[in-house]
């Protein structure tokens, strides 16, 4: 296994820094593009990322992991981040992806956790990846955002402290102008898998089934517990296993 450091510049100038884990031995490998979640990074919640890009390099899968702007090491502040530069954001990191040696042209995956897992379905129509890989996909943050906004700004207030992160409600109000989620996923047509935990309080069984209305023969995973982000080991190793086995049925 190897793992990289690398770094890439989006359509905005701004600098990506981001994690690529590769097998052993000679490429190119079939290669996960791996989003992280809202106000995540990299390593994902309690490394969930790490373990994922991990066990699918033992499987003979690279995964590459970047922060998006605003987040972890990346360029730029979290109060400056949008919905549609997440967006943007995505597309790049696909590009770049394809366009290393060390990924096969035509073995690349799209996935994402909860808000990753919203933008990469936004996404997926777009850049059409080999197959699409959706853990947990917060979509459920898109509806009723402008109302939230509304009654933040309402007290004179631009943002809400989130935690020590600056949440500026424009983040809201640009996702606001982006379609229903499940509208803006259709047009993707190739293999899917939805993976949710059956007692996640973030995102709940319709937001699944919501998403898997819209795809043709999804296949749909509930692991036994672990939560919106898979703290338990069986949940974890669930989760790797079958993204896993998922890729490799793709050829």
């Amino acid at each position: 296994m190897r793992t990289l450091q690398v770094s890439m510049e989006n359509r905005a100038g701004h600098t990506l820094r981001g994690i690529v884990t590769l097998p052993a031995g000679e490429g190119p490998f079939p290669c996960v593009l791996l989003l992280h979640g809202f106000t995540g990074s990299v390593s994902g919640y309690k490394y969930l990322n790490t373990r994922v890009a991990r066990d699918l390099a033992a499987q003979g899968i690279g995964c590459a992991r970047f922060d998006f702007y605003g987040c972890g090491e990346s360029d730029g502040e979290f109060e400056d981040s949008t919905f549609t530069g997440l967006y943007h954001d995505a597309e790049d990191l696909f590009a770049w992806l394809g366009a290393q040696d060390f990924a096969d042209k035509n073995r690349l995956y799209l996935s994402g956790q909860s808000m990753g897992g919203y933008v990469a379905a936004s996404c997926a129509p777009k850049l059409q990846p080999k197959a699409l890989l959706l853990l947990c996909p917060g979509a459920g943050m898109w509806f009723g955002c402008k109302d939230r906004a509304d009654a933040v700004t309402q007290k004179g207030m631009r943002f809400f402290d989130m935690e020590g992160l600056r949440y500026e409600m424009a983040f809201n109000y640009d996702m606001a102008s982006h379609p229903n989620p499940f509208e803006e996923a259709k047009g993707y047509d190739g293999p899917v898998l939805l993976v949710r935990a059956s007692d996640d309080k973030l995102v709940d069984e319709r937001t699944c089934q919501a998403y898997a209305q819209v795809y043709r023969d999804p296949e749909l995973l509930t692991t036994d517990g672990g939560g919106h982000n898979f703290t338990s080991i069986p949940a974890r190793q669930a989760v790797t296993a079958a993204m896993a086995d998922f890729i490799h049925r793709r050829g």
